[in-house]
């Protein structure tokens, strides 16, 4: 299952960029995709941001930690 449909004025545009599907993040942060699902609308914990980052190697991702 990928990530859903990106949409203007989505919340964390850069993990849409980084990851490539819900499973993949899940797996990252040793999550459901469920979890996943609602992080992505409500946040992710200070230590789910950074496994993300570390996995991702992206430093863009910490200025989405306050959307």
């Amino acid at each position: 299952m990928s990530i859903p449909a990106r949409k203007a004025g989505m919340r964390f545009p850069r993990i849409y960029q980084a990851f490539d599907s819900l499973q993949e993040i899940a797996d990252v942060i040793n999550r459901s995709k469920s979890y996943v699902s609602k992080a992505l609308k409500k946040g992710f914990t200070a230590r789910e941001w950074e496994m993300l980052a570390a996995y991702s190697h992206r430093n863009d991702l910490a200025s989405e930690r306050k959307a």
